[in-house]
């Protein structure tokens, strides 16, 4: 009977485990499920990933099907693609980051990280604004999205909201996450290399 009673303690500890990864990867998902359009830009990202080396990113996949851009649809799309590494090979090569942020997003990332990495106190919005390039309410909103994607961490007890980035992105050589050029062909097509 004792081989009865582990293997039914067996199987209930497989059946937790089961379960357990189970609510894990739903709450990790976003609210919603992928609309027609989702699935639109997915099916072109997957079918163009890899041709003339695309590294295409979900803003421009999203432009290229008619898609019209929100943070709330790339964010959707974003984590799906995050969630699914199967889908190509490009998300396993080059990380989920390099296809879902746009490019102002990994700008302000590589803001983040650089002065994290040198020791320099935390720079405000302006000062992330100016050195990417952007407006303050652009800028408000890449930093939303890549605490959305907890690449980034809010800390308001500074007197202002102050920003730490995820260990994991600070360590990571070379950063490649962050790092993108768009191609545009003579005949029209726009895509991401890296």
């Amino acid at each position: 009977m004792p081989n009865i009673k582990s293997g039914r303690r067996l199987v209930s500890l497989v059946i937790c485990s089961i379960l357990v990864f189970a609510a894990n990867s739903m709450a990790a998902q976003p609210k919603g499920k992928l609309t027609t359009s989702d699935k639109k830009v997915i099916d072109f990202l997957v079918n163009d990933w890899g041709k003339d080396y695309s590294v295409t990113s979900v803003d421009i996949a999203m432009d290229a099907v008619g898609v019209k851009q929100s943070e709330e649809t790339r964010f959707r799309i974003g984590s799906y693609i995050k969630a699914h590494p199967e889908l190509h090979e490009v998300i396993r090569r080059w990380g989920w980051v390099t296809l879902v942020l746009t490019p102002d997003e990994k700008l302000i990332a590589r803001v983040l990280i650089n002065t994290e990495r040198e020791g320099k106190p935390n720079p405000s919005v302006s000062e992330i604004a100016k050195a990417v390039g952007t407006g303050e309410g652009q800028t408000n909103s890449g930093l939303a999205m890549l605490e959305r994607y907890e690449i980034i961490k809010r800390d308001n007890a500074a007197g202002g909201p102050s920003y730490t980035v995820v260990p994991r992105y600070l360590k990571w050589e070379p950063r490649l996450d962050f790092l993108f050029h768009t191609v545009t062909l003579e005949r029209g097509r726009r895509f991401n290399t890296n």
